[in-house]
């Protein structure tokens, strides 16, 4: 009897790592052709970058657009130092939407560098553009809380916030097209949220609350697939179906711990990720699922990296 068990173990463990294997391979294959030249915005330290990368590893990537907060006059001086950290880095058309750990959030456009959006958030962690020109933001430990502003132009003072709801460790904002609704990502727990809208209020109420099935919850993102979400925590990287509201282990990334950011590119499926050193929260390297090389930026404290797209 011990012996049909022992068989019978060993056989559930090489049918677990053969269809992990085949997962992953499906996973892959759903990836386009690697385009030849792409871009990537990376964020970290008090510069937020981006870069042109090639397909050719023998290639160095190449800096094309650098901000900082001192690039944008519309934001006081003494609010600079809210972007000492910067931990979001978000494309929205022609701008981005960076925040920071230091509390800073901006929505800044790319040719001119010009402040559209200021504010201050307790340990902003991450944003995102509401309808009826609202922004989102994701206040995290210290903060707790997931907050929405009026888009206006900086005048001298960070923006007040016009509504807000709790939310534990907050780290990511997402808003969905189709649904008309917000999701929101905290240490434990998903939420999506209605946005009630007027014209110089709003109201937030909660449609859904999904448990993470691990703590720490981190980042956010959109997968192709509108059906999905990248979902990262402390130890582990998900895909949470929007339908079913059930998490699933991403085929590759599964068990990578401190994964900071996924992103897929809309067009190729291409994955580019950031991870955190055993012993920090940065790190110096960008890496790829696929393909294309890791690209290491020596002396660089990146946090998170984002296809400009």
């Amino acid at each position: 009897m011990d012996s049909i068990r022992k068989v019978g173990n060993r056989f559930a463990v090489m049918l677990w790592w053969t269809l992990g294997l085949m997962a992953a391979m499906f996973h892959l294959s759903l990836a386009g052709p690697i385009v030849a030249e792409e871009c990537v915005v990376c964020c970290g330290e008090d510069e937020v970058f981006i870069l042109r990368i090639d397909r050719d590893a023998s290639t160095a990537p190449t800096t094309i657009w650098t901000w900082s907060a001192k690039d944008s006059p519309e934001i006081p001086e003494a609010g600079r130092k809210s972007f000492a950290s910067t931990d979001e880095c978000k494309p929205v058309g022609d701008s981005l939407l960076i925040t920071s750990s230091s509390g800073g959030v901006a929505l800044v456009r790319r040719r001119d560098k010009r402040c559209l959006f200021y504010t201050v958030a307790k340990n902003a962690h991450s944003a995102c553009l509401l309808p009826n020109d609202r922004v989102a933001v994701a206040s995290s430990f210290g903060g707790d809380e997931l907050l929405v502003y009026k888009r206006t132009e900086p005048d001298g003072s960070p923006a007040q916030p016009i509504a807000k709801i709790p939310l534990r460790g907050a780290h990511g904002a997402l808003f969905e097209q189709t649904r008309k609704r917000l999701w929101a990502l905290g240490s434990d727990e998903l939420l999506l949220v209605n946005v009630d809208d007027e014209a110089d209020r709003a109201s937030l109420s909660i449609d859904k609350r999904v448990k993470l099935p691990t703590p720490g919850g981190h980042d956010l993102s959109r997968s192709r697939d509108p059906s999905i979400l990248f979902v990262t925590t402390n130890k582990h990287v998900y895909r949470f179906n929007k339908s079913s509201q059930m998490f699933s282990l991403d085929p590759v990334l599964a068990n990578e711990p401190k994964v900071k950011s996924v992103c897929e590119h809309p067009k190729t499926g291409e994955i580019v990720y950031h991870q955190g050193t055993p012993e920090n929260w940065w790190s110096d390297t960008i890496r790829f699922i696929g393909a294309r090389e890791d690209i290491q930026l020596p002396g660089q404290r990146l946090y998170k990296i984002r296809w400009d797209r």
